[in-house]
Parts: C-alpha cells; structure tokens; sequence
C-alpha cells in the first residue's frame, strides 16, 4: 500500500517538471496549436508518459473566455465518453468483489427489465449489445431536446429507453452505441452497495488512485475547483446545430458557450484533470491498483453473433503503424476527448480540450506519430 501511494506521489511531483524533461517534443506539440490556439480561444490540456516518465504536460488556450483564464495541467474538463472506463471500472470492482458476474441478468438489480422477452445480461451492457435503444434517438416527453442544454437526469433518459416493449435488435447480435448502457450499469451499482454511484466511485477507484481532482457530476450546481468553460464555434453549422435543438443561439462571430445543466453520468459525467489522468495511465503499466484481475477485466473483449471484439470495459483497441492502443474518445457539445495507450510500448497520451470541434482524437494520433515508427 505504501510502496503505491510513493509511486503516485512521485508521479505527481514530476508533472512540475515535465515540460523541462523533452524539449523536442514540446516544440511538436506546440506546433500543432500554434496559429489556432490561444488565449482568445478554448484549448487543450495535453499530458504524455512513458514507461512511466511523464514526456510532456501542459495547457494551450484559455479555460475561460471572459477572464482569459489559461488553461493548465490542472484544469478540470467534463471528459464526455471517456467516463464510460471509469463506470465499467466499477463493474470490475464489483466482479472481482464476488458481487457481481458478467452473465447475469440486468433484471436482478433493475426490475423494469424483465418486461422483454429476451435476457438482458450485464455483458450485453458493457460491450454496448443489449438492444435497448438509446435515449437520444427517442422523442422527450415533452418536446424538449435532450441537448444538454437542457435539464434531465440519468432517470429521465433511463425512463424514455424502456418505454418501447420491444428491443431493437436480440441481445448479443449486434453492436450499436448506447449511454442507456452504462446509465443502467450505474443503477446496478447502486442497487448492490446501497450508496450514490458517484461516492462508490470516489470511494473505491479516484481515492484510492490518488485522484482526488475527479468526481462523478451528478449534480450540476456543484463547485468544481478549476472548471473550464466549454465552447462551440459560433459559424453558420453549430447555430443551426443549436437552432434545431431549439436553443436560440444568434447568428455570428467568435464563440458559443455551451452551458451543461444536465447532470447525467455512467456513459459520460466524470470531470478530471490530465494530472489525475497520468495516475490513471500508470496503473495499467503497473497494476498497484486492483491487481492483475482488473487489468484483465478491463482489457477483456468478448465475441458476440456481431462479430465485432475490440470493445473491452469503456476501452477499445486498434492498431496505429503496426502498433497495438487502447483508448476510448468522447465529444459533445463544448467538449472533446482522447486516451490513447500503447501497452507494449508503455505509452499513454491524453487530450482534453473545451473546444467541441477540437479534435482531441486527431491530435492524440498526431502526438503518438511523434513517437512511433
């Protein structure tokens, strides 16, 4: 325990020093933002390690457009779909607790579930095959848009998705995205520790990890410490986007400011730092937290009648130049994403930007072109 908590120590101590440690490789990565980011911008926070020495960390843009904040390592960002690892991370807990097991049924622990004919298991939530249709593409009771611009909760939208008495599609044979998903694995988790998805989260994954700059945000009027304020372009495409969502944005100039008021969480809501992110990395080269098993249990894909097996817990794999990655990107309005890591290598790259047009998954591939062949 001691021996894990020096190692987070130190790699927290050495992001003071990152920028110092790789002179080549920041003026690389500078030159992706240079002429498009600055402080009369939204920006990115960018972290790189390897083999466990932390290469590059730093902030371009502003965290806030009407102060000119500046973004830093230790802005904190609304990390999107990227938070579909830390509820399947809890998951795993769970299954290594002896608490929870992949083939059993959603029903047990979420009662409306049992309506369909067809069993719902918790595997069809976590590789994203159950067949329940995701709450966007149904209509709002109501009228209004489930932009999240407006209010809702992860209740709201778990309602509207078992409204239909029949799935899209039997459990296991197709493979189509979903946040109703990993919303009903929170629900899961609930039911069997009796506590907030959000204090499970803190208590048995960000403390433990030394994460203490990342929160699950199920309440929206909460003070996060170094928030940044996302944003939108404000060209003809994002006004119309608004307009059809039915907020009346104003044609123009500069930026929108995207105000996120709906507190929903389990495939999106986690607010971190690329600080608290590095720790998260390091596990898997190291695995302190949670031993051989979670690792196991996170990278672990499945085959279903689908065909498709990159998707493990929240993470998928790919290959870039002959080399094997796992990551998981996440965007919305105001928001983008992106962890790659390179196993083999021991190498992780993070890009968060308050920018919805900022491409984090392009640059990160960029930066891991700086250091592959």
């Amino acid at each position: 325990m001691k021996k894990r908590y020096l190692f987070l120590f130190l790699l927290l101590q050495l992001v003071t020093d990152a920028a110092n440690g790789q002179p080549l490789l920041k003026k690389r990565v500078d030159a992706l933002f240079r002429g498009t980011v600055d402080k009369n911008t939204p920006g990115y926070a960018i972290a790189i390690l390897k083999q466990n020495k932390i290469l590059y960390a730093g902030g371009y843009g502003s965290a806030n457009l009407d102060y000119k904040i500046p973004i830093t390592v230790h802005s904190a960002f609304d990390i999107a779909s990227v938070s579909k690892q830390f509820t399947a991370a809890c998951i795993a807990l769970l299954i290594i607790d002896g608490k929870l097991a992949l083939n059993m049924p959603v029903s047990d622990f979420v009662p409306e579930i049992a309506k369909y004919e067809d069993t719902i298991r918790i595997m069809h939530l976590i590789y994203n095959t159950s067949g329940i249709i995701d709450y966007p593409k149904l209509p709002r009771p109501g009228g209004t848009s489930w932009i999240t611009f407006n209010y809702f909760t992860v209740d709201d939208a778990i309602r509207v998705s078992l409204i239909p008495d029949t799935l899209a599609f039997k459990p296991g044979t197709r493979w189509d995205y979903s946040n109703t998903n990993y919303m009903l694995l929170t629900k899961v988790v609930e039911k069997i520790c009796g506590i907030p998805f959000s204090e499970f989260a803190r208590k048995r994954l960000f403390e433990p990890l030394g994460m203490l700059h990342t929160s699950i945000n199920d309440d929206n009027t909460e003070v996060i410490p170094n928030r940044v304020t996302p944003y939108n372009p404000r060209s003809k495409a994002y006004v119309d986007a608004y307009r059809k969502e039915g907020i009346k944005v104003k044609y123009g100039k500069g930026w929108i400011q995207h105000v996120r008021n709906a507190p929903h969480y389990g495939g999106s809501g986690v607010n971190t730092t690329v600080t608290d992110l590095l720790k998260w990395e390091a596990n898997f080269f190291s695995s302190y937290f949670g031993g051989e098993e979670f690792y196991r249990l996170m990278h672990q894909t499945h085959q279903f009648d689908n065909g498709r097996d990159n998707q493990a817990f929240g993470l998928y794999s790919g290959i870039f130049k002959g080399h094997v990655y796992w990551g998981w990107d996440g965007g919305d309005f105001g928001v983008s994403s992106q962890i790659i890591r390179f196993p083999k290598e021991m190498i992780a790259i993070i890009v968060l930007s308050n920018n919805g047009s900022g491409n984090a998954a392009d640059r990160a591939m960029k930066i891991a072109g700086f250091l592959l062949k």
